[in-house]
């Protein structure tokens, strides 16, 4: 799966959110979460290597330690729009 998929699963699983990249960084994607029709209330999702490992957000800028998930088994059913799924 690559990050397009991944934004096009979540964006049609929560319709009242849009997820979206706002810039690629040096290291990480950031994957940015904001309220449809609302482009103030942003959040940081979740961040995303080059090798396609998802980091939960320890904050705006930077990810927590550890892998949470990979792309190549991300399943849409086990996600939830706050990014529950990506505590241990």
């Amino acid at each position: 799966m690559t990050i397009a998929e991944f934004l096009t699963a979540l964006n049609a699983k929560f319709t009242t959110y849009t997820f979206f990249v706002e810039r690629t960084g040096a290291k990480y994607t950031r994957v940015i979460q904001s309220t449809v029709g609302n482009k103030d209330s942003r959040s940081a999702y979740c961040f995303i290597d080059a090798e396609g490992n998802i980091y939960k957000p320890a904050s705006w800028k930077t990810p927590a330690k550890g892998v949470r998930s990979t792309l190549a088994t991300f399943n849409v059913n086990s996600a939830d729009p706050f990014g529950g799924w990506l505590y241990r």
